[in-house]
């Protein structure tokens, strides 16, 4: 295990703690901003369904004894693009015209079509109810040519507050395991590794992507010493904790086969869905 020298760990701490990148005031004003809705939505029915599509989701994984957080993020990645979670059993890529309700971001798949953001706010939400520590966070990746994960028609937040934070143009799922963490992207159905402080690369490929924590901060059950933490944790290890292919293709494989092998399970889990699935549809346009 590597230890940090004292003007990497000076570095660290000055990124992890925000000094001079936005102010103090701003960001209160965003947490309070979103735990306001939050805490208005949690009475709304589409966030009751939601919510119960989660727990649902599981106690699926938990009756199939899965305990390896890359399995849990794969099968996620079938049970996304299969539609499982979304009306009709179709789910696409769409990167505008998204409710984006910050209670509930993941809603969005429900109504079947979502982006980044929405996929990674329901993995990490997923992972958390099993048990993994996970949170969603942004990130710049060069080949991704849209400008920002966070358009001004997405009506998350102010024009002025989006010209003062940089958001980055992607968000994946940062999750624990085994003393480490590393980086799941269900809307390209892959993973990364840490190549760096706040660089990941993605398995088996040279693509990097540069992480953004202040997303991880503004929109997440995160505080900055937890983050702090992470950032930590994530340069010491990362110059030993690469996620090899193999075993990428081996939770990837394992996925697959436990949706064979359950299909009838699968199709009774989407069916229980079903009277949820119907309640976000029909109430989350309401509220735009």
């Amino acid at each position: 295990m590597r230890t940090p020298d004292q003007a990497s760990m000076d570095e660290l701490i000055k990124f992890s703690t925000f000094n001079a990148l936005f102010s103090n005031e701003l960001m209160q004003k965003i947490k309070n901003s979103t735990s306001k809705e939050v805490l208005q939505d949690q009475d709304k029915p589409y966030y009751r369904a939601y919510l119960n599509i989660i727990k649902r989701t599981a106690s699926l994984i938990q009756r199939l004894n899965i305990e390896d957080p890359l399995i849990k993020c794969s099968l996620f990645y079938y049970l996304l693009w299969g539609g499982f979670f979304s009306n009709n059993r179709q789910y696409c890529f769409e990167a505008i015209e998204r409710y984006n309700n910050a209670s509930a971001l993941g809603a969005d798949i429900m109504l079947g079509k979502g982006a980044c953001l929405n996929n990674c706010d329901m993995l990490s939400r997923i992972l958390r109810a099993t048990g993994t520590e996970s949170y969603f966070i942004g990130c710049q990746v060069s080949s991704i040519k849209f400008k920002s994960i966070y358009e001004p028609t997405n009506n998350l937040y102010s024009k002025e507050t989006l010209g003062m934070l940089d958001m980055g143009n992607h968000v994946v799922s940062i999750f624990a395991y085994q003393d480490s963490y590393y980086l799941s992207d269900p809307t390209n159905m892959t993973f990364l590794s840490f190549s760096n402080l706040l660089e990941g690369t993605y398995t088996g490929e040279k693509e990097r992507a540069f992480l953004k924590p202040k997303v991880t901060l503004m929109l997440d059950d995160i505080t900055p010493e937890t983050l702090k933490d992470i950032l930590l944790k994530t340069y010491i290890y990362s110059d030993e904790d690469y996620l090899e292919p193999s075993l990428v293709e081996k939770s990837s494989i394992i996925s697959r086969t436990l949706i064979l092998q359950n299909i009838d399970l699968f199709l009774q889990f989407y069916e229980a869905n079903q009277k949820d699935i119907k309640t976000v549809c029909t109430t989350l346009k309401k509220t735009k």
